[in-house]
């Protein structure tokens, strides 16, 4: 039965790297640390220190493998209020939900040496999922936007003294994403009488492209009173990854905008939209090149932990993301540069606490609990469709069968963001909109469920 339960874990995390998780950071990577809220830098005591905390490999023995899923429900994100698709009334929309299942694998060796420990991750610690329905108001912002990045990191780490550990490692970044979008004007003519207040959708923009990238890590782990208190610190570099990759253009208008053609800088002359945004007049698709960068932002976590009694170990985490390296989202197109655009972002660096229980209730079962607050690095000013988050609180229960760092472990979140408000409408009767609508009057809602099972392996 536990070969059969571990092959089917495999069997499911090869199938499951197809699809993966909403949301920019997704930490819960690992179901024993799940149920303690990530507070696991101090931790780290099975195959999943070789991320979490590669120096806590160190106290590890032999081969141990962890494999396993996250499973994240996202119920659609809710807005009410007014938006580009609905500049001047209150409407109602809801983004569509989804299912996604994030697999991991870690692997630790001592490769029969006392003092030095390998290990290998593979997951996916990031990733970003929003769909709008075609009717949505948002469409002009977008319609479907998705980023999936794989981490690769391989590590190593060193036993200085029977209590203190050191590591350090490089990470390998194979990332996609996925955009698209349909921009609408308001000023588009469409039955020839060239009063530019028909309106119509300019065209439908799908986009996919890959990218690599490359960063490294360290870690450090103490472990004084005959291991009673842990201390653990990480740092993870940011990952920066220029994406390239084809872009489809079609369902170009058949309508006409108003262009500046005598520099004047009043738009009046009634051109085809073909013609004014990629130069061929009567062109309905076509085809380009797009460019994009992103990076994943560096991290710093601090942890430490106390077994109280011999079942009983509280632990306490704090976590620092670089989020302030994501200053703008720039597209650019080799081909129709009239395309291209920069979107001010501005994030800024935010912190997580964590919080978490294990408690083992006889031999073979423990039983974990923790809390999260998370704060969003997002300032109003940027807040967008595509990722309208938010402050949260979270709670997690957690479960493990098995003795020492084998077993079966599962993890349940309950994520609670905070209802966001936003005020950035631009009507397309702005002088500065040129017949487009931007931005959002109105409230956003969000709410997520996350499950995790892992099965750690001794060889």
């Amino acid at each position: 039965m536990h070969r059969f339960l571990f092959g089917a874990i495999i069997l499911f995390s090869m199938i499951s790297t197809t699809v993966w998780g909403a949301g920019f950071e997704i930490p819960e990577v690992g179901a024993r640390a799940h149920g303690v809220a990530m507070a696991f830098t101090s931790v780290a005591d099975d195959a999943s220190a070789a991320w979490f905390n590669p120096a806590g490999m160190s106290f590890l023995s032999g081969t141990l493998s962890t494999t396993g899923f996250t499973m994240i429900r996202v119920p659609g994100t809710e807005f009410s209020g007014k938006n580009a698709g609905s500049p001047f009334a209150d409407v109602e929309e809801m983004a569509k939900d989804d299912l996604f299942n994030l697999a991991h694998l870690y692997l630790v060796s001592d490769l029969g040496t006392e003092k030095i420990r390998l290990g290998l991750s593979v997951n996916s610690p990031f990733g970003l999922a929003k769909r709008w329905p075609n009717g949505s108001g948002f469409v002009s912002d977008i319609v479907d936007i998705g980023i999936a990045p794989v981490f690769i990191n391989p590590s190593i780490a060193y036993r200085l003294t029977p209590c203190i550990s050191v590591a350090g490692g490089f990470t390998m970044v194979r990332s996609s994403v996925m955009f698209k979008k349909a921009p609408y004007n308001y000023a588009v003519d469409l039955d020839g009488d060239f009063d530019f207040a028909d309106g119509d959708r300019l065209f439908l923009l799908d986009m996919e492209a890959n990218g690599t990238g490359a960063g490294f890590n360290f870690g450090l782990m103490v472990r004084p009173l005959d291991g009673r208190l842990s201390l653990g610190a990480l740092f993870r570099s940011k990952v920066d990854i220029e994406y390239e990759g084809d872009v489809s253009i079609g369902d170009i208008s058949t309508g006409h905008i108003p262009v500046d053609m005598d520099g004047d800088g009043i738009p009046e002359t009634p051109v085809p939209v073909s013609q004014a945004l990629f130069g061929e007049q009567g062109l309905r698709n076509t085809e380009d090149t797009g460019v994009t960068n992103l990076a994943f932002p560096a991290q710093l976590r601090f942890g430490l932990s106390y077994r109280v009694t011999d079942p009983l170990l509280l632990t306490f985490d704090w976590h620092l993301t670089s989020w302030s390296s994501y200053e703008e989202l720039d597209l650019d197109f080799k081909t129709y540069d009239a395309l291209d655009k920069i979107q001010e972002k501005n994030w800024e660096n935010s912190g997580a606490f964590r919080f978490g229980a294990m408690y083992k209730v006889k031999p073979g079962i423990e039983l974990s609990g923790g809390f999260v607050a998370d704060a969003t690095p997002i300032p109003d000013e940027t807040l967008g469709p595509e990722l309208s988050d938010s402050d949260r609180t979270g709670l997690t229960l957690g479960l493990h069968l098995g003795e020492g760092p084998t077993g079966l472990s599962i993890g349940f979140m309950y994520l609670m963001p905070k209802d966001r408000d936003s005020e950035t409408l631009v009507p397309p009767t702005d002088p500065a909109a040129a017949g487009t609508a931007t931005g959002q009057d109105g409230t956003f809602k969000n709410k997520a469920t996350l499950l995790g099972v892992s099965l750690t392996h001794a060889f």
